[in-house]
């Protein structure tokens, strides 16, 4: 069983940005205007705190729900880097892949394996409710799809950084 007082600083703010940076990247890999990014990130806002609140039994979710505290995002050029829109997008995703990857793997070595299974449920389904959001490729609403080709590719990226492909 993990609390906060398992993890350094550093790392417990890690585990805590990690939920609303994977709906960063739903948004970063298929950006669909300021209205799809807003619900996109909005139904992965919903989406953490129901898991926190259904895995509240479990140490870990419940010592995130119950941490009040406002965690440090990390500087946007950090995950950003430069180029152009369409290579600080790609730069986004790949650099939150690799902070899921890093939270997943600090998880694992202190919590216990169904708190590690929640905690990536969690985040794979952050994902999955975030691209379902809003539709892409349409026009005033009509036409699209719920789930773009990029944003599929994006879950299908998250479900092998959680080691779950």
């Amino acid at each position: 069983m993990a609390t906060k007082a398992s993890f350094t600083a550093d790392e417990w703010t890690l585990i805590r940005i990690v939920p609303s940076l994977v709906a960063s990247g739903v948004c970063a890999s298929d950006p669909s205007g300021i209205f799809g990014a807003i619900k996109e990130s909005a139904a992965g806002a919903m989406e953490m705190v129901e898991a926190l609140k259904e895995g509240a039994n479990m140490e870990l979710l419940n010592a995130m729900k119950e941490d009040r505290s406002f965690p440090s995002m990390p500087d946007a050029k950090s995950l950003t880097g430069e180029g152009t829109r369409e290579q600080q997008m790609a730069n986004l995703k790949n650099s939150v892949l690799s902070k899921i990857t890093e939270a997943v793997n600090l998880v694992s070595q202190k919590a216990s394996p169904e708190e590690t299974n929640a905690y990536k449920k969690m985040l794979l389904d952050i994902a999955e409710r975030a691209a379902n959001a809003s539709k892409e490729g349409g026009f005033l609403g009509f036409g699209g799809v719920r789930v773009s080709t990029a944003e599929q590719t994006y879950i299908n990226e998250v479900k092998s950084a959680l080691q779950l492909a």
